[in-house]
């Protein structure tokens, strides 16, 4: 594989045949992801677009390698929700070199940020997460049963290589007495056909463009054919995580997380199960997701000492006292941040 960096896109571009050899192209980097390079190329002759290429070392403080081909699983979710969600809310694919693991996809509109950005200055505003929550239904919901679903997205390898073995079975060995509940929580995700969603296994707010029209959804190499409840945990940590660290309040908190579950059980319904059943299993990976994210391979970059032991203590008291429904888990958030010194 030829790896592409922004000092050779437009070579490799010019040589594909996908851009003229006289028309001037400029390449930069964009940030934000640990697992691909993402560079952003503007051509004088088209609108912006960006090409992705995979690299099999992510980019965190310790070794982690994945394969190559978790790309083509990007690829075959954005497939699917170009046909199912609405035009803009995924990018939507251009080209594909399959011997360079690459592919290219529109840009983002130009006011775009990432909705991490506007939580992290305060702004939560709670229509963006209804709207999420509505989109994610969608998608659990409706998804593995288009005729555009691959066979592709049932394999779950690359979800346990990416998320089960790094988040779930790493925080297991940091706390032992507790890896019963990991192993019973791994074991679980394996639902019957009619229980399983299109789960996107990195639903999260560095992974939603915001702009004045709407949002665009990102980063899908995760995805697979399993437990709805893993990316409602999953989500519902990282806002906690807001929380904890002081930037989201507790009453947005509040609205942020009742919006997005309300907006997501309206449209879900029961198609997926029992309501009741796929929440119990959501509380108890927003436990696993908030504890790996401080003990696990990729602890969040910004909490500081007291405010991880915070996100620690929450997640602990989350698995010990093993709250039946939201208000519970809230309760027991509430209760744990009060506390915090």
């Amino acid at each position: 594989m030829h790896e592409l960096t922004a000092e050779n896109t437009a070579d490799y571009l010019r040589e594909s045949g996908r851009i003229g050899a006289g028309v001037p192209v400029s390449v930069r980097e964009l940030s934000g992801g640990v697992s691909n390079v993402v560079l952003r190329v503007d051509a004088a002759d088209r609108e912006p677009f960006v090409v992705k290429q995979c690299r099999e070392r992510l980019r965190v403080a310790v070794e982690w390698l994945a394969r190559l081909d978790r790309i083509w699983v990007e690829y075959a979710t954005l497939r699917v929700l170009a046909e199912l969600l609405p035009a803009g809310a995924t990018p939507r694919i251009l080209f594909e070199d399959r011997e360079e693991y690459l592919f290219g996809m529109t840009c983002a509109p130009e006011d775009s940020e990432t909705w991490k950005a506007r939580l992290m200055r305060g702004e939560a505003d709670p229509e963006v997460a209804a709207r999420l929550g509505t989109l994610l239904a969608i998608i659990h919901a409706q998804a593995p049963r288009h005729p555009a679903f691959s066979p592709r997205l049932a394999d779950t390898s690359l979800f346990d290589e990416l998320r089960v073995d790094p988040y779930y079975r790493t925080t297991a060995r940091a706390h032992p007495d507790l890896a019963p509940k990991f192993d019973a929580l791994i074991a679980e995700m394996n639902l019957p056909e009619d229980r399983r969603g299109l789960v996107l296994g990195d639903f999260s707010p560095k992974n939603i463009l915001i702009h004045a029209r709407g949002l665009v959804l990102l980063d899908f190499e995760c995805a697979h054919l399993g437990d709805p409840g893993f990316d409602l945990g999953f989500f519902l940590s990282h806002l906690a995580l807001k929380r904890i660290h002081g930037v989201v309040g507790d009453a947005d908190y509040q609205r942020l997380a009742a919006g997005f579950l309300a907006a997501y059980f309206d449209e879900l319904g029961d198609r997926l199960g029992p309501p009741a059943e796929l929440s119990s299993r959501a509380i108890r990976h927003t436990a696993a997701c908030l504890l790996a994210r401080v003990d696990g391979k990729s602890p969040v970059e910004y909490l500081d000492g007291p405010r991880r032991e915070t996100a620690r203590r929450s997640a602990l008291a989350l698995f010990e006292e093993a709250p039946a429904d939201w208000d519970g888990m809230h309760e027991i958030l509430d209760r744990v941040g009060r506390s915090r010194s």
